[in-house]
């Protein structure tokens, strides 16, 4: 009876859990020679419950543990379009959910209704699951490679450390009182584990799995026994609601990177980069006085922040541009702008910055062109972008261009322009194709429609997805996970070669929306860029 108590309380505490609202949070990283930065925090998890134990799957997409109906199963995030969905369907609840090694697989800890605490591995095309270890009870672990996990196994009544070759069922035993924390150490062939055996001094550790030697790293500090790497030198970890670093053989103790208290967080407890150290996750315990309202007001994706303007007001602010420019009043034009304001040819080749610059290039401009002036014809609005079909004339010649904008209260923040490129074939035939195969959720006919190495982009040039062979690893999953999934088309500009589109899509019940613009090639897509 004890044995099986002590499977329900170690790593699967999740009643003590329960009690607190754990949410994950996703931080852009920056690494200098003297400074690590971290910023633009959103809970992408914003669940009433529990959620934990992060991991990326690849740059666009993450792992975690998440309730849902009362029971915990694996959440798969999409970064791109900021969406959730479920990858498994089991009776059991799933805890630390990890990427396999060069495989499209997914493996979780899983405990079933009776009892049973198993490590299990997830295929993503079907959901189906099979056992990888069958006579240990694993509590937490991590992949050394596609066929070696480094395990931490309860075992009278203690964590005890274990590596396992999958293929052949063959486990060793190298350490005892160990920590819930594994991770591969980068640049190394090594994995570091927290050695508990003292109980006021904890241990960071490195184990080669080939051989079974440790070593010495460094402490963790007091109490504290999640960690993660952003290099082959550097530790990151949490405390409270402050982040820490740690230098190896240059900082003498943990140095105070960050307090995140802003965010509503009060623990820090699992941390997780992704593999260039641009991105991390946190999982977090959230203060005691903040509310949920309080909580997703915050920091939540889809909350309404203090300077996201409304569709009219976005308007207004890039209308303010439109009657001076063709009044040719030149002070009035310049004042839409913001004072930093930047000017780019997309998706984000740099033209100049700034309104006394733009002021001067736009007196010459008159100067030079008797006639000017612009015509809206289509507008897009989302969130504080404003995609604009202009007919612009100047000296008797007209041509059509779209305009992107980026707005806030203050002005125009950056000015976008899209210009129209000749081609000999209608590019909406194959947008439209895409479309259909999309809600049909037919991948053969989705993927047909992209050529091989298609490039998909979050504005202006964050690449998410790189050739077809890529995309249909993410769709495949999207398509297989989301009964609901739908999208339509709310606006369009066709300008050359290029499709720009307002798009609402359904995924899961809720609603949301996004601006396209699809690059057509001989007849297939050859770039996406979303702005969301």
């Amino acid at each position: 009876m004890k044995y099986y108590f002590l499977i329900l309380c170690s790593l699967l505490s999740t009643l003590s859990f329960a009690q607190s609202n754990t949410e994950i949070f996703l931080f852009d990283l920056a690494k200098t020679n003297t400074n690590i930065e971290v910023s633009n925090g959103v809970n992408i998890s914003n669940n009433e419950g529990y959620d934990n134990q992060p991991s990326f799957f690849g740059d666009d997409t993450i792992l975690y543990a998440s309730t849902r109906n009362g029971q915990t199963d694996i959440a798969q995030y999409d970064i791109a379009y900021k969406s959730k969905t479920y990858i498994n369907y089991t009776k059991g609840g799933e805890y630390t959910p990890l990427k396999i090694p060069n495989k499209n697989a997914v493996s979780a800890v899983r405990l079933d209704p009776d009892g049973k605490q198993r490590l299990y591995s997830y295929n993503l095309s079907n959901g189906e699951s099979t056992e990888l270890i069958k006579d240990l009870v694993v509590a937490y672990y991590t992949w050394y490679d596609e066929n070696t996990t480094v395990s931490a196994v309860i075992e009278n009544e203690q964590l005890n450390l274990y590596v396992t070759t999958i293929s052949n069922g063959i486990s060793r035993k190298y350490a005892t009182s160990v920590g819930r924390s594994f991770h591969k150490i980068p640049n190394s062939n090594l994995v570091s584990f927290i050695y508990k055996e003292n109980d006021k001094s904890w241990q960071i550790r490195s184990l080669n799995p080939n051989n079974g030697i440790t070593r010495l790293i460094a402490n963790t500090m007091q109490g504290v026994e999640d960690i993660c790497w952003l290099d082959g030198r550097t530790l990151l970890s949490g405390k409270g609601g402050s982040l820490y670093k740690l230098t190896l053989k240059r900082d003498n103790n943990w140095k105070k990177i960050a307090d995140l208290s802003s965010y509503g967080i009060s623990k820090i407890t699992r941390l997780s980069l992704n593999e260039n150290g641009t991105k991390l996750l946190i999982a977090a315990e959230l203060k005691s006085d903040v509310t949920e309202s309080q909580t997703s007001n915050m920091t939540s994706e889809n909350a309404v922040v203090s300077n996201l303007l409304s569709e009219s007001e976005a308007a207004a602010v890039v209308q303010k541009h439109v009657e001076p420019f063709n009044k040719r009043q030149l002070n009035d034009f310049a004042n839409a702008f913001d004072t930093n304001v930047i000017v780019n040819e997309f998706p984000k080749d740099y033209m100049y910055s700034g309104r006394n610059t733009l002021k001067e290039n736009y007196r010459q401009f008159f100067r030079n062109n008797k006639k000017a002036n612009i015509k809206v014809l289509n507008r897009m609005i989302l969130n504080n972008m404003v995609v604009d079909e202009e007919l612009v004339t100047i000296n008797n010649i007209t041509v059509r261009q779209a305009t992107i904008y980026d707005v806030d209260g203050n002005g125009i923040k950056s000015m976008t322009f899209v210009r129209n490129k000749n081609t000999t074939s209608n590019p909406e035939t194959i947008v439209n194709d895409q479309l259909e195969a999309y809600n049909k959720r037919d991948i053969e006919a989705f993927t047909k429609t992209y050529t091989k190495d298609v490039k998909l982009y979050e504005f202006p040039e964050n690449l998410t997805t790189s050739g077809r062979e890529e995309l249909r690893k993410r769709y495949d999953i999207i398509f297989k996970s989301v009964p609901d999934l739908n999208a339509e088309i709310m606006n369009r500009i066709v300008l050359g070669n290029k499709v720009i589109d307002k798009e609402k899509a359904t995924i899961n019940g809720k609603t949301y929306y996004a601006l396209a613009i699809y690059e057509v090639k001989d007849g297939l897509i050859s770039k996406v860029t979303f702005i969301q």
